[in-house]
């Protein structure tokens, strides 16, 4: 068995395509293990120095400004990399074109973000933050030169670039926690990151020998592109929905502070969420291969990888929940001892977000990817309905019992409501009970 691993690493480390694919995929890891323990360890100190109020305005801001933000990249990213893959020559046209999409879908942001403030009742002082966010999404007209690289696995470009950007602006952001500096200046460094990021985007490109003076948009293009990338642009805009709309109902219903205990409780488990995506990626090719040996391998390996993810997300959720106030005294103090029974609860949503990892990967393995769009329409409505009801009853408390009953209802529930899913409900409930995992 020794010899038979040594003898499969040895060919994996010689395997031109191996190599190739296994280098990218560790420049992102490492990019994202990178930027969550910085900002983890520097948001924990922000945090501090700002204060629930000021900390709640600050994310207030960046959430509102999130649910606007998918009209920007149109759902097209994903697009542009097939094409990119299949029409190498067509280079400048496909990213001149997004680059023109981009810019056009950032004017179309700025007016629905001015709309929103209009009608939100915000301070003076909350609209500006908002409006010097919403301003660095300019920059990400440039986010076409990220998807070229991801078509041709250069994502260390992609990495360092992220990693420069994060590194100076997280300096920047301690710094200006540590002198006191007014809250507009941490909406400065939100939108310098994005100004950042473009800028190391733009120079990496050109070391790569590729100049933006040759992209040119053509109309034909742009159509092709827009009628295939719409349904992930729909998804997008209940995803952002989904996942941002709680923080935004928060304030608007209660107030700033509660908004700050909020946004602490939430970065603490959302932490947590790469591990799901790490293990899914690592197993999917091996579950795609079993479906083309037999249909009881690829069910059975299914399986074991539902109750893995199901079990690794009560590990998690079950210490949190129950050390729930001694990890917020300990990392924020006692001014945020409010956020301890709201991360009590959110701590339990792991469960379903890692199952929903899961059920993603089923749902691309059967090309059932559709029903990922009808799931989050879904999960949006219940859960602006269910934040609406539940904050004015319980207060924000009643946010985070939103947040995990709506991805129950997704992972749970949903499936069963269409025939081509029930299998996919079927095994996220058996992975309650892991005795195919046990047996292997």
């Amino acid at each position: 068995m020794i010899e038979r691993i040594k003898t499969l690493a040895t060919q994996a480390m010689v395997h031109s395509g191996l190599r190739k694919y296994g280098t990218n995929m560790s420049w992102l890891f490492a990019e994202k293990i990178f930027r969550m323990v910085i900002g983890f360890t520097v948001g924990i100190y922000v945090a501090r120095q700002l204060g629930p109020e000021k900390l709640g305005v600050l994310n207030y801001a960046i959430s509102f400004v999130a649910i606007f933000s998918c009209v920007v990249s149109l759902g097209l990213d994903q697009i542009v990399v097939r094409e990119l893959v299949k029409q190498p020559d067509r280079r400048d046209a496909l990213l001149g074109t997004v680059f023109m999409l981009r810019l056009a879908g950032f004017i179309l942001m700025l007016f629905g973000v001015t709309a929103g403030l209009a009608i939100s009742g915000n301070d003076w002082n909350t609209n500006l933050i908002v409006l010097v966010i919403v301003s660095g999404y300019l920059f990400q007209v440039f986010q076409a030169i990220e998807v070229y690289f991801q078509a041709k696995v250069l994502s260390k470009y992609i990495a360092i670039s992220q990693v420069i950007a994060w590194t100076i602006i997280s300096v920047f952001r301690a710094l200006l926690a540590f002198w006191n500096a007014p809250l507009l200046y941490f909406a400065y460094l939100e939108a310098g990151n994005m100004l950042l990021t473009s800028v190391a985007y733009v120079i990496s490109y050109y070391i790569n020998g590729k100049a933006i003076s040759k992209w040119a948009f053509e109309k034909n293009v742009a159509k092709s592109l827009l009628k295939n990338s719409w349904p992930l642009f729909l998804a997008g805009i209940t995803g952002v929905i989904y996942l941002r709309i709680d923080q935004v109902m928060i304030k608007l219903m209660l107030g700033d502070s509660d908004v700050g205990y909020y946004s602490v409780a939430v970065r603490l488990v959302e932490l947590w969420y790469f591990l799901p995506m790490v293990i899914c990626s690592a197993v999917f090719p091996a579950i795609i291969k079993a479906k083309g040996i037999s249909e009881e391998l690829y069910l059975m390996r299914l399986k074991k990888m539902f109750a893995i993810i199901f079990w690794l997300a009560i590990a998690i959720a079950l210490p949190i929940s129950l050390f729930g106030k001694h990890i917020i005294l300990l990392l924020y103090g006692s001014e945020y001892s409010l956020a301890a029974p709201i991360l009590m609860i959110y701590a339990w949503r792991t469960i379903s977000c890692f199952v929903g990892v899961a059920s993603s990967s089923y749902l691309i393995s059967e090309n059932l990817q559709k029903y990922s769009l009808i799931f989050s329409f879904i999960g949006a409505i219940v859960n602006v309905i269910m934040n609406y009801i539940l904050i004015n009853q319980i207060g924000v408390a009643g946010s985070a019992w939103a947040a995990l009953g709506t991805t129950l209802s997704i992972v749970y529930i949903c499936p069963f409501l269409f025939n081509n899913t029930r299998k996919l409900g079927y095994m996220a409930i058996q992975a309650v009970f892991p005795v195919d995992l046990i047996k292997g």
